[in-house]
């Protein structure tokens, strides 16, 4: 299926997302389109288009043809974002080339809970018939789909995920840790102030593993305040945003567990690909990966006070053995079903099950 041409309208060419993009590159001749300026002129293996656009309001719109431009492919894959207006319009023209939607599937932000504001959803419920098939991030959206009319055999889950070093090996490492890590921007939302609060007090009490911080963002200048009022500078160390995976393998390698108090993002299919648990909240902002966790048994998820997680960190250092177990559990997830060829291959059989359509 090499000589079919997919195209692939996002934002941005996250670097998160080459390993699965260079997959699909070796099956179709792919072309990813993106509107963020930044990415003109960088390298990569799969074609790459330039779609600039503006903002009127909450509203996107390009200014490049979308539809010219979909008429060369036989499949679109469009970043599911009802705001994207243009992008959405797309479902409703005559058109030859197969249309697939892909995304969350529901509302989430650092702002809304997923699922917790449901303004949109009669938009979406809208274009997502219009499509011809529908791609999520998890199968939480499915059974709502289903209800409201969506025929079932047009959804797909790609799982997200993220690549990993290939030549990391867990059994190796599980000596050498003994850190705290938390990896991601420092916004407010992702409750790195709670995590902190709970170190401050910790601190007075026991002895605590090293907190690696690795990020940069709005919060940067508070939390090293706070750190050096509070004397943490040999507990806690801010190393900055840090994108390079040989030099992030060396952090995981070190750490015991991943903490997120309010944000269960991407970081946590990272931290499982590295056998380490991750640790959040329960009802921490997540576009899906949250359902990765099992509580546990490969992760922790905490009760959302403050002194549940520094319960939870405490039961943490006294059990080690029993956490570089969950550690194993987390790897055996990862490898077994979230690898970046699993999201891959979740996206090539929705291709071709519109091509066949």
């Amino acid at each position: 299926m090499r000589n079919k041409k997919v195209l692939i309208i996002y934002n941005k060419v996250w670097s998160y997302r080459l390993k699965i993009f260079d997959i699909l590159n070796q099956h179709y001749d792919l072309t990813v389109a993106y509107s963020d300026k930044s990415f003109v002129d960088k390298k990569f293996d799969f074609k790459t288009v330039y779609t600039p656009g503006y903002d009127i309001g909450p509203l996107f719109f390009h200014k490049t043809n979308l539809k010219k431009l979909a008429g060369d492919y036989d499949v679109v894959i469009a970043i599911s974002n009802v705001r994207w207006i243009s992008l959405m319009l797309l479902s409703l023209r005559r058109r030859k080339f197969k249309f697939i939607l892909w995304g969350i599937g529901v509302s989430a932000s650092y702002e809304n809970k997923l699922d917790s504001k449901t303004t949109w959803d009669r938009v979406r419920f809208f274009f997502a018939k219009k499509a011809d098939a529908i791609l999520f991030y998890s199968n939480y959206p499915i059974k709502k789909y289903i209800e409201n009319g969506i025929e079932s055999k047009k959804l797909f889950v790609a799982n997200n995920t993220v690549a990993i070093d290939e030549h990391f090996n867990l059994v190796k490492t599980e000596n050498s840790k003994t850190d705290f890590l938390f990896i991601g921007t420092l916004y407010p939302q992702k409750g790195i102030d709670i995590l902190l609060n709970a170190y401050i007090e910790l601190n007075k009490t026991i002895a605590l593993p090293t907190l690696q911080i690795i990020g940069a963002g709005p919060m940067e200048s508070t939390l090293k305040e706070r750190i050096e009022v509070n004397k943490l500078q040999d507990k806690v160390i801010l190393h900055g945003a840090i994108y390079d995976q040989k030099i992030l393998i060396n952090f995981f390698s070190k750490s015991l567990v991943c903490i997120s108090p309010t944000q269960a993002g991407l970081s946590v299919l990272m931290s499982m690909g590295y056998g380490v648990p991750f640790l959040t909240s329960f009802d921490a902002i997540t576009g899906g990966e949250i359902f990765n966790i099992k509580k546990d048994e490969n992760g922790f998820i905490y009760n959302g006070t403050e002194e549940d997680l520094k319960k939870t960190i405490i039961w943490i250092i006294n059990n080690r053995d029993k956490v570089l177990a969950m550690g194993r559990n987390a790897k055996a997830h990862y490898d077994q079903f979230r690898k970046p060829s699993d999201m891959a291959n979740a996206i090539k059989d929705s291709i071709e099950y519109v091509l066949n359509k």
